[in-house]
């Protein structure tokens, strides 16, 4: 502490005190300022490792440094850079909060490492046997840092999805990450405070729990491989059928006790129905048979479906806090939809979502117009390399199939073979992406269904179109079918605009409990593995 007194105030006690009874003054007035305290120590070394320029400071770190979070310039800078985490006691209350925050990030899907919790013991447990200024300024800043990452992080996710793809367009929340901070600290409430970061939405908490559940399973030795061979149906015998059997009781769509002791190794009823369980909970043809398919599905090793779990729980942290009162969910691995009014679900219906090739992008938007029979507008790409080749090839194509030729752009009239059927629902967005009717409809009779060129197709667009013209009287169910038998275009203002997520979930929990998995189609599964850390090596 020596080493900050001001200088020229080193005058020994004695002469002190002579001094100022030769003046007849109070020995106490001409006293030697007391020493800074230990948080005013802090303070001044904290201004000074804080660039004045408001950019993170580097940290040093194992093999090498690493740029602190974002906010945390701010966080300093605010309170004039007093040290958050330690008083004058030592280290705050608030510091252990923060270690046993972090080593239940897990049970958000996140990694503990990637806020340093295992250096952040370490530097704790030195400090509280020998604290010295300069380790204690360390370790605020450090603390700081690793509560700024993880909120971060739970508030919008680990991975910005942006970055990550380039069909994706997400407003991530924002919230000040600093100020809840300090909020947090002067309120005791740290835990608290981190827990709110997370969404607040039923599904991400009931994929929480299910992330849980996959966990202990793992732990457990997950579930055995089912031996490759020949497709399996009910009726047949062998050691590969109580490989099955064996399969489907470790993961609990089987329960031990089914069928009887000698029967182990025989394709029975309720083998054949847990096996049509486990293929409608993971998208496949719930045809009971051991096929190619689900052979594979039955093998993903359980450790992999945790991390599957995990990056879905974070594409849940890239949506709005407020999906809004009642909303238009669109999951495009699940090729499904849902339209959910005051948190319940009011109307749902498969869909047809983009090929591989022409995948369906993400983004969240607002459904503002329902338009009956619709003309089509060919875009510019699809009439370029499928539509005008063909109408040169094939004379009397364009009229058969109701199709307008003027130069390079092609548009299709209203009429049983539109391809966007009679109904479409537009959300303005810069993809050129809306939901429409088909006239394709055996495609819904399909498990796995990505055919479109990148709009989304759905099953019920009638019924849709009532629900959300509802509040408008002029606009009946017998108007709004009277109007499509007309076959003219007609442009509808939806009296209630509302929003639309269109989301890729290869993961998730449905209405009755059950978590339901996906391939990934589109192959967006794989990068996000790679960025969180938590893909297997090969």
């Amino acid at each position: 502490m020596s080493l900050l007194r001001p200088r020229g105030l080193a005058v020994s006690l004695a002469g002190l005190v002579s001094l100022s009874l030769g003046m007849g003054a109070s020995p106490l007035a001409a006293q030697e300022p007391p020493p800074p305290s230990l948080p005013q120590t802090l303070q001044v070394i904290l201004r000074s490792r804080i660039p004045t320029s408001g950019k993170p400071p580097e940290l040093p770190a194992a093999g090498g440094s690493f740029r602190a979070a974002p906010d945390l310039p701010c966080f300093y800078d605010r309170r004039q850079h007093a040290p958050a985490w330690i008083d004058d006691k030592g280290l705050r209350p608030d510091a252990d909060e923060l270690i046993a925050a972090l080593a239940d990030a897990p049970a958000d899907g996140l990694d503990p490492e990637r806020y340093r919790l295992a250096d952040l013991r370490q530097r704790l447990a030195q400090a509280r046997s020998a604290p010295a200024p300069g380790d204690l300024a360390e370790i605020d800043l450090r603390l700081t840092d690793a509560f700024l990452g993880f909120a971060a992080d739970l508030y919008n996710g680990a991975v910005s999805p942006d970055l990550l793809y380039s069909d994706c367009r997400i407003d991530l929340p924002e919230t000040d990450l600093a100020a809840a901070l300090e909020s947090a600290l002067t309120g005791g409430h740290l835990r608290q405070a981190i827990a709110a970061l997370a969404p607040p939405h039923a599904g991400y908490k009931a994929l929480k729990t299910a992330l849980a559940q996959y966990r202990a399973l793992t732990a457990r030795g997950g579930w055995p491989a089912v031996p490759e061979g020949p497709p399996l149906k009910p009726g047949d015998r062998g050691e590969r059928v109580a490989a099955l059997r064996a399969r489907l009781e470790a993961s609990g769509e089987l329960a031990p006790n089914a069928s009887p002791a000698e029967a182990r190794d025989l394709f029975d009823a309720p083998l054949q129905a847990a096996l049509v369980k486990f293929q409608d909970q993971h998208g496949l043809d719930a045809d009971g048979k051991l096929g190619k398919g689900t052979l594979a599905a039955l093998n993903v090793p359980a450790g992999q479906r945790v991390r599957q779990i995990e990056i879905n729980l974070d594409r849940w942290r890239w949506l709005p806090r407020d999906l809004g009162e009642r909303y238009i969910m669109v999951n495009i691995a699940g090729f499904h939809l849902d339209l959910i009014e005051n948190g319940q679900p009011a109307l749902s219906m498969k869909v047809v979502a983009g090929k591989p090739t022409t995948r369906t992008p993400m983004f969240s938007g607002r459904m503002t117009n329902v338009v009956l029979n619709p003309y089509w507008n060919v875009p510019p790409d699809i009439a370029r390399k499928e539509v005008l080749p063909k109408i040169a090839r094939e004379p009397g194509y364009a009229g058969k199939e109701g199709l307008e030729v003027r130069g390079t752009e092609v548009r299709q009239r209203p009429g049983p073979k539109n391809a966007l059927g009679r109904v479409k629902f537009l959300f303005p967005n810069r993809f050129n992406v809306y939901l429409h009717d088909t006239p394709s409809r055996s495609l819904f009779s399909r498990t796995v269904r990505g055919f479109s060129h990148g709009c989304i197709r759905i099953e019920k667009p009638v019924e849709l179109a009532e629900y959300l013209l509802q509040d408008d009287p002029k606009w009946t169910p017998e108007k709004i079918a009277a109007t499509i038998d007309k076959g003219r275009e007609t442009w509808i203002t939806i009296p209630r605009p509302l929003p639309v997520h269109l989301v890729y979930w290869t993961a998730w929990v449905d209405d009755a409990g059950t978590v339901q998995l996906r391939d990934d189609l589109y192959g967006r599964d794989k990068p996000l593995l790679q960025i969180l850390g938590t893909e297997t090596a090969p």
